[in-house]
């Protein structure tokens, strides 16, 4: 099915752009959610008037995003403190919801949590980078330190490894796969 985008679609294209794409993913997936139309005759003679309009609202929703980026990497970066183990490790993890409260507190944007990407998982002290994104042109960085709230007999003696740095290149995640038990298996 031919379709013409009226919204930016990541793993697609840009709006205003003509596809064929599968007709499922258009009737279930593109035409509800309003990110396509189908590229009828009209639509197409139509479509010259509309992509200069949707250029228009892309260009004003850029500078926007542009805006909103600016305000975030003002911030540069920022320290959380969390109760941590002798060893550095957090009782528990540092969230994205979490973060998205903390920048909506320093710079007034609500941010939704999907679009805050961190470069590993956040359960240890030290320095992370942040990437916020607003658009799939336009993102933004922060620095977010995490540093240990000491109790007891830690806090006394100081117990934990020096705050470590991760950078994007470093971690490398194992692809892990499970294998779903079945019923019969679970009854044996």
């Amino acid at each position: 099915m031919k379709v013409i985008l009226t919204k930016d679609v990541e793993t697609l294209g840009e709006s205003g752009d003509v596809l064929s794409v599968a007709d499922g993913y258009a009737r279930n997936y593109l035409l509800p959610k309003h990110f396509a139309i189908q590229a009828t005759k009209g639509a197409l003679e139509d479509r010259e008037t509309r992509i200069e309009r949707i250029r228009q609202k892309a260009e004003k929703k850029n500078q926007e995003d542009q805006a909103r980026a600016e305000k975030i990497t003002a911030i540069g970066s920022f320290k959380i403190e969390a109760n941590a183990g002798n060893n550095g490790k957090l009782f528990g993890a540092i969230t994205t919801k979490e973060i998205a409260r903390i920048l909506f507190e320093k710079s007034g944007l609500e941010i939704e949590r999907k679009n805050i990407s961190v470069n590993a998982p956040m359960n240890r002290v030290g320095e992370y980078t942040v990437a916020v994104k607003f658009s799939s042109k336009v993102t933004a960085t922060v620095s977010v330190e995490i540093a240990a709230i000491l109790t007891g007999p830690e806090a006394e003696a100081g117990f934990y490894n020096e705050p470590q740095t991760f950078a994007a290149e470093e971690i490398a995640y194992e692809d892990i796969s499970y294998e779903a038990e079945t019923e019969e298996e679970t009854e044996a």
